[in-house]
């Protein structure tokens, strides 16, 4: 058994363990029972349609993944990226930050025999896209909702901020090393001559060559963009439409258990200011905190259903998806293909010159 596979074996044990304290600490008043037959008195049709919705957010992926394969004129079918993302999903699941996803999307990409150059910089805009839907959608709702969370939140407050700040950090290093490949490589090269010299690294010369061949991809990739904005633009739309569909879950259990008074946009707001507090904590699924923060905020949406509403948005959108996901990635894993790595897997050229 290898390092990751441990590391992925302790991450998912590190969820279920989240998730039983969650019971102990949520529900330790009431008994199991009666939160199970809340549940159960929620409306079915509600609950089949959140499982359509959370699985269509996951195809919105598929879409750009098959929409961005074909511009560099690579034949892929929907249903092989829609294998790309569910995969992606489960190991962003069960990582800290959601770390793992991008990176074994490439991986299985590049045994259904897509180039590493092509995958990297396709996810690369993906992860873009999506981290910048997340934060113009808050800025946005947070602003029309400012009051309301405000008072909701209280000492929590802190969370908002850091989430922000983590948030709108990654996003401008990712468009950094896009749109700036030859300063991102410079530094790259200065930082990896750091670690080797405090013996961190062994082989600087070779990682000085990896960093040097992904952000000349960048540079390919960034001319495109420019050239080309109407594609990020369309990405940029479907992400939107992600978030939206992925927020829109918790509205989907507020009417399955027959509640009214709060609109459609009131709810994906609040839950959409949750994603930007939760979703770049260093915790696998952002197990525990996530919980935490549905009960904090929508307190006086739900009210005495809270407990029950947490239970089903979650298990929703995040149990049911972990565990579709993984079932699919396990057939992935047994019957998908293996091809060898070479250096022409690193190289991308301009969707004009192939």
């Amino acid at each position: 058994m290898n390092k990751k596979t441990v590391t992925y074996i302790l991450d998912i044990a590190f969820i279920a363990f989240a998730g039983l304290m969650v019971f102990r600490i949520f529900f330790g008043n009431r008994e199991i029972g009666d939160i199970i037959e809340d549940v159960k008195r929620a409306d079915t049709r509600w609950t089949v349609a959140g499982l359509v919705v959370i699985v269509a957010f996951v195809c919105c992926e598929s879409w750009i993944f098959h929409y961005m394969l074909r511009i560099y004129k690579i034949r892929v079918s929907m249903l092989r990226c829609i294998r790309y993302s569910f995969i992606g999903f489960f190991f962003s699941c069960i990582t800290p930050s959601a770390s793992g996803g991008q990176p074994m999307q490439i991986v299985y990409m590049k045994r259904d025999g897509i180039k590493i150059g092509y995958s990297t910089l396709i996810t690369w805009i993906v992860t873009i896209c999506y981290k910048s839907a997340l934060v113009i959608l808050g800025t946005v709702f947070l602003i029309f909702k400012h009051d309301y969370c405000e008072a909701a939140l209280g000492d929590w407050l802190w969370l908002l901020i850091l989430g922000y700040v983590l948030n709108v950090g990654l996003l401008v290093g990712m468009i950094f090393v896009l749109f700036k490949p030859l300063y991102a490589r410079t530094l790259g090269i200065k930082i990896v001559n750091l670690l080797a010299a405090i013996r961190l690294v062994k082989n600087a010369e070779k990682y000085i060559m990896k960093v040097s061949r992904i952000t000349k991809n960048y540079s390919v990739g960034a001319e495109y963009v420019k050239k080309n904005f109407r594609v990020v633009v369309n990405v940029l739309l479907i992400s939107f439409l992600q978030r939206v569909l992925l927020s829109s879950v918790t509205f989907i259990v507020y009417k399955a258990f027959g509640l009214r008074g709060e609109s459609f946009l009131t709810i994906i707001a609040i839950q959409t200011v949750i994603g930007i507090m939760v979703e770049m904590m260093p915790l696998p699924g952002a197990a525990g905190i996530s919980e935490a923060c549905f009960m904090v905020l929508f307190e006086r949406i739900f009210r005495h259903q809270l407990k029950s509403a947490m239970l089903l948005s979650r298990g929703i959108s995040f149990y049911a998806l972990l565990i579709i996901s993984g079932i699919i990635t396990l057939a992935c894993h047994i019957f998908a293909k293996r091809h060898p790595i070479t250096e022409e897997d690193f190289d991308v050229k301009r969707p004009e010159d192939k």
